[in-house]
């Protein structure tokens, strides 16, 4: 996982969030264990450092003053309108300790229900994860070639780095395929056929006799 820093200083509550938004510093908050120190960043660094969004799982140092530590956000809010980040919770980390949070899945490779005409389902992106911090990354990588038609993927099948869970029931399915696609193909040759046999019997109504009004 690429390497995140962020700078922060510590924070006088006594000023407001938007007097110090209007000023290109976003207020924030760094806690753990129920304990929690007002800090702030500013908003440029911020951007930058999220330019692809926020992850859960991407580790920060965070150099507050001068002293580094780890962290990763744990909430954050932005504007409705202009997306521009409000505020930020970060959750301060030990490298002795486990954290949950969440991460996402990332499929690799194509499967090979695909290759024989399938659809790939898929029903996870993120789960719920606990592992230490030097296990944690950015996301959970699935090689599913092998994922043949009426296959599924568990969460029971994720390989997982020692002391790691998914806070699931290990039978959710993460994805699997499906044979839709045979039977989408095999429906358009009986609908363009419906469709062909329509205009033939309104041809053939109309080149019938018609009964002579007077006679």
């Amino acid at each position: 996982m690429e390497k995140a820093t962020l700078k922060a200083t510590k924070r006088d509550g006594k000023i407001g969030g938007k007097n110090l938004l209007r000023s290109g510093i976003i207020p924030a908050v760094i806690y753990n264990h129920g304990k929690s120190e007002n800090i702030q960043v500013f908003e440029k660094e911020t951007r930058k450092l999220f330019a692809h969004g926020i992850s859960e799982s991407r580790l920060i140092d965070l150099n507050i003053d001068g002293k580094v530590e780890q962290v990763f956000v744990k909430q954050y809010q932005s504007h409705p309108v202009s997306d521009v980040l409000q505020h930020l919770d970060f959750y301060r980390v030990s490298q002795d300790e486990k954290v949950r949070t969440r991460i996402a899945i990332r499929l690799e490779g194509k499967a090979q229900g695909v290759k024989d005409g399938g659809i790939l389902e898929v029903f996870l992106t993120e789960v719920p994860y606990e592992t230490y911090p030097k296990h944690l990354t950015e996301a959970l990588v699935i090689d599913i070639s092998n994922l043949a038609i009426g296959a599924s993927f568990h969460v029971a099948d994720v390989q997982l780095p020692p002391d790691s869970k998914i806070l699931m029931d290990p039978q959710t399915v993460i994805c699997n395929v499906t044979h839709q696609a045979k039977e989408e193909e095999a429906a358009a040759p009986a609908a363009a056929a419906a469709g062909a046999a329509a205009p033939a019997s309104e041809a053939a109504k109309a080149e019938a006799p018609k009964a002579d009004a007077k006679k």
